[in-house]
């Protein structure tokens, strides 16, 4: 049985569809002899690859989607984008542009949890989110997005971990999270979304989850955005750094109820 697109009722292609890295940065970035970095479950192992290139693809959307928006998208974050990814460039990112970084980030964090959660199970982004994304270029209300830099041993290559958290008793007791780190050059996206595990309790408000503050100097919120430029970069992220800043929602957190 075929695989149901994750962004609309078509189905998935079989063989190839969405990069996992863009394909662009073949052409662009120094290195042909890149590492990468995988990890699906919080419970899994870090993987890492030695790839001659960054041709990694995930069978979970359908021809059509992969062609249109989600090209569209890839195109303008190439253009945008570029120098940051590859040189460490300075940017003042303006609201536009965080609407367009939060729907990439978004895009990617859906074909994420495509493999995350199997073929047999349900995805964690609502299929009105998914499809929103698709028609609007909107994500979620309640998603959280963050950017970071990275200077380390493999900034010519790329990192992909996702990974579903359901916490025990407590405060957080009832909820999913599910948490993104995508990393591609210099440019480090972190995406934490949250449900209510019961579907019968999902009308209720979601709550806001708080990092803890010293990730401040080196990490901006820019989803939701508050209107104002964000500027990047703040304070570089090394290789140790980037390992805890990907676990740092295992870590106790402030947790506020709107």
């Amino acid at each position: 049985m075929a695989r149901t697109c994750a962004f609309c009722p078509a189905d998935a292609v079989e063989h190839g569809g969405e990069h996992i890295w863009d394909d662009w940065l073949n052409r662009r970035l120094p290195s042909k002899k890149f590492a990468v970095q995988t990890r699906l479950s919080p419970k899994d192992p870090f993987r890492v690859f030695a790839r001659k290139n960054l041709n990694l693809k995930l069978p979970v959307v359908c021809a059509e989607c992969n062609n249109t928006w989600m090209s569209d998208i890839t195109n303008e974050i190439s253009k945008g984008f570029a120098d940051a990814i590859i040189h460490g460039s300075e940017l003042s990112i303006l609201p536009s542009g965080s609407e367009l970084l939060s729907a990439f980030t978004f895009m990617k964090a859906v074909v994420a949890d495509c493999v995350t959660q199997g073929d047999n199970d349900e995805l964690f982004f609502s299929t009105a989110a998914r499809e929103n994304i698709r028609k609007s270029r909107s994500a979620p209300p309640t998603a959280q997005m963050w950017i970071s830099s990275f200077y380390g041993k493999r900034r010519y290559g790329g990192r992909f971990i996702s990974g579903l958290l359901v916490p025990g008793p407590g405060p957080l007791f009832g909820l999913e999270f599910f948490i993104f780190t995508y990393v591609v050059g210099h440019l480090v996206l972190q995406l934490l979304g949250v449900r209510w595990k019961d579907v019968r309790l999902r009308w209720q408000p979601l709550p806001v989850l708080k990092p803890d503050a010293y990730w401040n100097t080196a990490v901006s919120r820019f989803c939701p955005n508050d209107g104002f430029p964000v500027k990047w970069p703040l304070k570089h992220l090394g290789d140790d750094a980037l390992k805890t800043f990907t676990d740092r929602f295992n870590a106790p957190i402030e947790l506020r109820i709107p």
